[in-house]
């Protein structure tokens, strides 16, 4: 059974220590195609279910908190399913929270399968952040390659959930992927007939600041060295046909996300996410 990347639940937003002229960040819903984040009455942060209005919600509804969406179904029935409670909810920080005393980004993965029962599975995150990356290739050197608007791959971060599980962040630089590689700042798992995997990884370890945007996608791959992306979470359709393939996320097929300060953490949260389960042919 190849694992099935269900949903980026937790794309955790920066947080910052707040400072003497915070910002007031509000939601405002952007049809059902997703939300906008606003700073002091500015975008700065639109948020899309999915690239190209692929994935919409039927029903918005809004609270002092933020905002759920629900009815979520893809435009193209065959490309992705979703379950009839699925929903997305995002929750604003409180004023005064200051939990997080430094600036994070944490990714929350949801697998369909019980990563305690069968824990052969590996789960990978790339990262194109505009520093000079790769085109060609990752940090644990499988066919899995990257290719944004801003350049290659830059950060990978490639984990296990057998033999005590753990995971490793690595950087491209002067033309090699570091050696050894770092830990995130955190990894944490819990297993279930749906199971979650999330990273911590603070925003000094990936180069990156207040303002600025990076793409990133989401793999899922086999025990094997040489196994590719046998499931990718920006692509919606078949991503490799065999386990040694070669798979390149790009264009339409790749996530993008611009870091927004935030005295607090703010969470997309959701009962079953963004991603359903894909069909296959």
């Amino acid at each position: 059974m190849a694992w099935k990347l269900r949903s980026l639940l937790g794309l955790l937003l920066a947080s910052f220590m707040r400072a003497h002229a915070d910002p007031v960040f509000t939601l405002q819903p952007a049809g059902g195609l997703g939300f906008d984040v606003l700073a002091d009455g500015v975008v700065v942060a639109p948020i899309r279910l999915a690239v190209g209005g692929a994935i919409v919600a039927d029903t918005v509804t809004t609270n002092l908190d933020g905002l759920t969406l629900s009815g979520i179904h893809a435009k193209d029935p065959l490309a992705v399913t979703f379950a009839t409670n699925d929903f997305v909810t995002i929750t604003l920080p409180s004023a005064g929270d200051t939990n997080a005393t430094a600036p994070v980004i944490q990714f929350k993965l949801t697998v369909n399968g019980n990563i305690g029962s069968t824990d052969w599975g590996k789960f990978m995150i790339g990262m194109s952040t505009g520093n000079p990356g790769t085109t060609s290739g990752n940090g644990w050197g499988r066919p899995i390659n990257m290719s944004s608007t801003a350049g290659g791959m830059d950060f990978w971060v490639g984990s296990w959930v057998d033999s005590g599980g753990g995971a490793q962040l690595y950087n491209y630089s002067t033309g090699s992927w570091s050696a050894p590689p770092a830990a995130p700042g955190g990894f944490t798992r819990a297993a279930g007939a749906q199971s979650t995997i999330t990273y911590t990884l603070s925003l000094a370890s990936l180069g990156l600041n207040n303002g600025d945007t990076f793409f990133f996608d989401a793999y899922s791959s086999g025990g094997g060295s040489g196994d590719g992306a046998i499931d990718a979470l920006a692509n919606p359709n078949v991503s490799i046909t065999s386990w040694g393939g070669s798979y390149t996320s790009t264009g339409a097929n790749i996530f993008s996300y611009t870091v927004v300060p935030a005295p607090g953490v703010l969470a997309l949260l959701g009962a079953a996410g963004l991603i359903g389960t894909r069909k296959r042919r």
